[in-house]
């Protein structure tokens, strides 16, 4: 029996051999697409790092405006003066303040008024 075995390898030996190669390598492929570290996380393992790369980068620039806006807080009277005036409707002794309407005012008040 091992003597038609032998035989019948020896006559397919090339068939066998390939046939190994073709299943290690379709393992191998499959491995390297489809696994934990395969292509699919390496791309939206990048897709990821470019998004956080842009945050990064946004929020420096926030930062250092902010860290600007704490200078001129810190040195500059008419910034916190201009600022008080703007957030907090402060004015000085004697002015007067005109108000115009805002266009979305404008458009409450005729929407108010078709009702």
């Amino acid at each position: 029996m091992s003597d038609k075995f032998l035989t019948y390898y020896k006559q397919h030996k090339k068939m066998f051999y390939m046939a190994g190669v073709g299943i290690v390598s379709s393992y191998l492929l499959l491995s390297l697409v489809f696994s934990d570290l395969g292509l699919f996380k390496y791309f939206s393992m990048k897709g990821e790092y470019k998004r956080i790369n842009k945050d990064i980068s946004r929020l420096k620039t926030e930062n250092e405006g902010l860290r600007g806006e704490v200078e001129s807080l810190k040195k500059d009277p008419d910034y916190i003066e201009a600022l008080a005036r703007k957030r907090l409707g402060l004015v000085k002794d004697g002015e007067l303040i005109y108000k115009f309407p805002d266009k979305e005012d404008k458009e409450e008040r005729v929407n108010k008024e078709k009702d």
